[in-house]
This record gives C-alpha cells, structure tokens and sequence, in this order.
C-alpha cells in the first residue's frame, strides 16, 4: 500500500540533509573552526537522532532514509581525518559511538522487534523504500564528491545540491504514485550527481586561472 505524507511533515523530514548541507558550506566559508565543528556533529546528530525517533515509532516513512546515512557514515566517522576536526589520526572505533549511543537509548524506549518488522513490511509492499534507503547516503556521496574542494565559489553548487536532495525526499514522501515516488530518487541521485561534476569541474578551473 502506497502512503502519503502531509507537505509540513515532508519538509521537517529534511532538516538533517539541510543541516548537513550547512555544514558544508561552512568548509567553505571563512569562520572559527569551532562553528565548523558544531555544524559538523548538529548535521549528524540530527540524522541519527532520526534513525532514533523511527525505531521508536517503528519506521514511518518519513525516517527509514536516516538507515542509508548513519550506516555508511559510522564506518567513515571511523577513519575520518577531516581538517575540520583538525585531527591527524582516526576516530577508530569511537566513530561507531553514535550509532552504538542511538540504538542503546532507542531499544531502551521501545524494546522490540516491531520496527523491523515494519520496515520489512513496507519494503515487500513497497520496492522503492529499499531505494530510499540507498538515497540516504546521497547527501555523502555528494560531500565525498567535493573532497578538498573548499571554496568559496563551491557555495551556489552546494545550496542547489542540497536543495535537490532535499527535493527528492520531499516529492517521495508527499506523492501517492509508485512510479513518481521511484522516479523523483532516481533523478534526484542522477541530476545532483550529474551537476557535482560540472560544478567541480567549473570549480578546479577557477582555481587553476586564479
């Protein structure tokens, strides 16, 4: 069975995607490097406090895309050496801390088996949620995609990509067509792609000129 989502409840569903959006751009931005680590853990705090509030309410639609991110992010957070953290060794095993910390406190509150039980329930009804999983990890991808790119004129790019992503979640969740729903993942997974590699490409040969 096909669900629908009201538009507020959508657009609140996107609030880690633009923080981690926020984060972002403070890479690129000329500011304290203790605000770039305070957006940095916000971003993904929020994501996994997400994945936290959808187990506890057994996975409404709105929350089984935080499953894509906080699962590739923890083996990354692991060997994360970012200048933002001004680090030169890994996290180790401390990266797997948020997701251990989320499901600990998640399991204290609703001890069950249900929540998975729900999210394998809606992926038999509903193929594309497996999709919306994979699109979780788009908002990574993309970051990845920018790597040691920090500048100021990669800003505009990082807006509009964070906009489409946002967008595709949006148009999923609120739409009661399948054929939409896959649709508005998948072009939102090519277009964001597509255009990271022109804004990259315009970004190096600024910097190339300059």
């Amino acid at each position: 069975m096909t669900t629908k989502n009201s538009i507020k409840t959508s657009i609140l569903a996107t609030i880690p995607i633009l923080l981690f959006g926020i984060s972002w751009m403070s890479e690129c931005m000329d500011i304290d490097r203790t605000y770039q680590i305070v957006f940095f853990f916000c971003a993904i705090a929020s994501m996994f406090l997400l994945l936290g509030i959808g187990w506890v309410k057994d996975f409404p639609k709105w929350s089984i895309y935080s499953i894509g991110f906080c699962l590739l992010i923890s083996p990354m957070l692991m060997n994360i050496s970012s200048p933002i953290l001004n680090r030169s060794e890994t996290f180790g095993l401390l990266g797997l801390l948020p997701l251990g910390l989320t499901l600990v406190i998640s399991l204290s509150i609703h001890f069950s088996l249900q929540p998975l039980k729900q999210l394998l329930k809606q992926i038999k009804e509903e193929k594309s949620t497996i999709l919306f999983i994979i699109y979780g990890i788009l908002p990574l991808i993309l970051w990845m995609e920018f790597d040691e790119i920090y500048q100021v004129s990669a800003i505009p790019y990082i807006i509009t990509l964070t906009i489409l992503t946002a967008l595709g979640v949006i148009i999923y969740l609120t739409s009661t067509k399948k054929y939409v729903k896959t649709l508005s993942l998948i072009l939102g997974i090519v277009i964001t792609n597509a255009l990271a590699i022109i804004a990259i490409t315009m970004v190096f040969d600024r910097m190339i000129i300059n």
